[in-house]
């Protein structure tokens, strides 16, 4: 196991709603192919997105565990970057997100105090 990850990114001004129904489109079948050839190429084993909400603004905070930080994050620029690399529906998909979201994501400096994993979860 690699690392356990706190990743935000800022929401534009009045696109929460907009970045909200976005992202729950992750659990749409036509975007499952290219998710997770994008998630094998980060070394992500796991991904969670939490809306949150502070005086600065909303914000996603992605939990991530993945082997390597450093190759998660070259991944996620090269494809929103460059969405036409690939399926019509991810690029649209990523256009969008391009459009919603304020910034790049950036690492919350955070301790990790315990990291669990119940190796009898189903899969």
């Amino acid at each position: 196991m690699g690392a356990a990850l706190l990743v935000n990114q800022r929401i534009a001004p009045g696109q929460t709603e907009r970045a909200k129904a976005l992202l729950s489109q992750f659990d749409n079948p036509e975007y499952a192919d290219a998710v997770l050839a994008i998630l094998d190429a980060e070394g992500v084993h796991t991904e969670s997105a939490f809306l949150r909400t502070d005086e600065d603004g909303d914000f996603v905070t992605y939990y991530i565990e993945a082997e390597d930080r450093a190759t998660v994050y070259d991944v996620f620029k090269q494809v929103t970057e460059n969405p036409d690399e690939l399926s019509d529906e991810m690029a649209a998909f990523l256009t969008e997100f391009n459009d919603v979201m304020d910034g790049d994501p950036y690492l919350v400096e955070s301790e990790v105090l315990y990291h669990l994993v119940n190796p009898e979860r189903p899969t």
